[in-house]
């Protein structure tokens, strides 16, 4: 998944993005691990799903990371790309 802040100005250490992650995924998200990669002018989110259909759990990141990005303030200016 990769996050692109609207203002090249509202960088974020991944790390935080990382801890963002994790905090809102559920048990039921089978979120396993994640990282969180900086790029020039984006962020990579990669994370272990547990699923047997990699569809599924490219579904799950992209709800669970939209959903992060809507309900934290420090997000607010990021969006999924």
């Amino acid at each position: 998944m990769r996050i692109a802040p609207l203002d090249a100005a509202q960088a974020l250490e991944p790390t935080v993005v990382r801890d963002l992650v994790y905090a809102g995924a559920a048990a039921a998200d089978g979120i396993e691990h994640v990282r969180v990669r900086a790029r020039p002018s984006c962020l990579d989110i990669l994370a272990f799903v547990d699923s047997n259909d990699p569809q599924v759990a490219a579904d799950v990141l992209r709800r669970l990371t939209a959903e992060v990005i809507g309900r934290t303030e420090l997000l607010r200016l990021w969006r999924v790309i």
